[in-house]
C-alpha cells in the first residue's frame, strides 16, 4: 500500500515539474526555484526516506528527511511575502540547521555517540529549530494572508513533527505513531502536488508571482530606445524636478517622455528594477535631505520639507524615509544636521 501511495506522489511531482517548467519565464525566478526546491524535496523524501526506500528496501537514505522540505518551505514562504527578484546569499544559512541534522544521523549511524546525553540535547536543539520555522511559516502565512493554499501541506506537516518529536520523548523510539511520518506526509504530499496544480490552472498569480519581463513580450521597444527615454527620464527628475507635484501620475510623465505608458512602465519595472512610486519617493526623500541641509528653510517643520517634495501624507513620508534610510526622519536630523 505505501509503494503505490509512493509512486503516486512520484509520478504526480514530476508532472507538476514539468508544467512549472514550460512556463519557467513567466514566473520571477527565485520564487520559482524556491518552489521547485519543494518539490523536489518532497520528491525525494518519497523515494529515500526512513526504512520506506522505494528502491533499496530496509535503506536510509537519510539525506532525504523531511527537514529538507521544512527549510525550502520556510525560504519559499519568506521570499514570496519579502517580494524581493533574487536570492539573498545569506539565507543559505538557514539550511544549517539541516546539515547538522544530517550530521547528528551520520554519527548516530556509523558510532555509538547517540547514547551520550550531550549529543542527545544537541540534536533535541536543532529539531526544536525546525518546528519554530514550521510555526513561523504558518504564523507568516496568516498573518500576511498570502499562500493560504499551502497550509493544505504545512500544517499536516507541523503537526506530524510534533507528535513525532513528543512521541521521542515519551517513548525513546524513532517510530513514529500510526506511520505518520510516511503515510501522513505522502498524503499530504498528493493533495499539495493536485492543489498546485488546479491552483496553476485557474489562478497561476496565487502560486508564483508573475515576472516582470513576461508582461511585455509583445513590447515593440529596443536598446536605443530604452536607454534615450531612461535616460530623459532620469533629466526630468534631476533637473526639473517632476517628483516634486505631489499628483504626478505615470499618465503625466509618459506623456512628457511622449511614450505610451505600458513602455515606461516597462523601462522603469525592468530596466531600472523599480516602481514609478519608489523612483518619486527616492527623488523626494533625497530632495527632503538636500533641504534640511540648506538654511531657506531651517524655520519648516519636518513635515513642512516633506510636503515641499513632494510627499502629501505624514504616514508615507516616515515610512519611505525609514525604509530608506534606516531611521526616522528626526533620529536622522538629530544625528546627521
Amino acid at each position: 500500500m505505501l509503494k503505490t501511495i509512493q509512486i503516486i506522489a512520484l509520478l504526480q511531482g514530476f508532472f507538476l515539474i514539468f508544467i512549472l517548467l514550460r512556463h519557467k519565464r513567466d514566473y520571477k525566478d527565485v520564487n520559482f526555484k524556491l518552489l521547485l526546491g519543494c518539490i523536489l524535496s518532497v520528491i525525494l523524501y518519497t523515494i529515500g526516506d526512513d526504512d520506506y526506500n522505494l528502491f533499496v528496501n530496509d535503506s536510509d537514505w537519510f539525506l532525504f528527511h523531511d527537514t529538507l522540505i521544512i527549510t525550502f518551505f520556510f525560504l519559499f514562504v519568506r521570499y514570496y511575502k519579502s517580494n524581493k527578484d533574487k536570492f539573498n546569499y545569506n539565507d543559505l544559512w538557514f539550511f544549517t540547521p539541516y546539515l547538522l541534522y544530517i550530521g547528528f544521523n551520520a554519527v548516530k549511524a556509523y558510532t555509538t555517540l547517540n547514547e551520550f546525553i550531550l549529543f542527545k540535547i544537541g540534536k533535541g536543539i536543532i529539531e526544536f529549530s525546525f518546528m519554530i520555522m514550521l510555526i513561523y511559516t504558518i504564523y507568516d502565512i496568516i498573518k500576511t494572508k498570502k499562500e493560504k493554499w499551502l497550509l493544505i501541506f504545512i500544517a499536516p506537516l507541523t503537526l506530524i513533527f510534533i507528535i513525532d518529536e513528543l512521541a521521542f520523548f515519551a517513548t525513546n523510539s524513532e517510530d513514529s505513531p500510526f506511520f505518520l511520518d510516511s503515510y501522513g506526509i505522502l498524503l499530504a504530499a498528493i493533495f499539495l502536488f493536485y492543489y498546485v496544480l488546479y491552483k496553476l490552472i485557474i489562478a497561476p498569480k496565487d502560486v508564483l508571482p508573475k515576472s516582470e519581463t513576461s508582461k511585455y513580450k509583445t513590447s515593440s521597444l529596443n536598446a536605443k530606445n530604452i536607454e534615450i527615454n531612461r535616460s530623459e527620464l532620469l533629466r526630468l527628475m534631476t533637473e526639473e524636478k517632476l517628483f516634486k507635484n505631489r499628483d504626478l501620475t505615470v499618465i503625466d510623465v509618459a506623456n512628457q517622455l511622449n511614450i505610451p505608458r505600458q513602455h515606461l512602465s516597462e523601462i522603469l519595472n525592468v530596466h531600472m528594477k523599480t516602481g514609478f512610486q519608489d523612483l518619486l519617493n527616492q527623488y523626494r526623500i533625497e530632495e527632503f535631505i538636500k533641504c534640511l541641509e540648506n538654511d531657506t528653510y531651517k524655520n519648516y517643520t519636518l513635515l513642512g520639507i516633506a510636503n515641499e517634495v513632494g510627499f502629501s501624507s505624514k504616514s508615507t513620508f516616515n515610512t519611505t524615509f525609514k525604509k530608506l534610510k534606516g531611521m526616522t526622519p528626526s533620529q536622522y536630523k538629530q544625528r546627521f544636521v
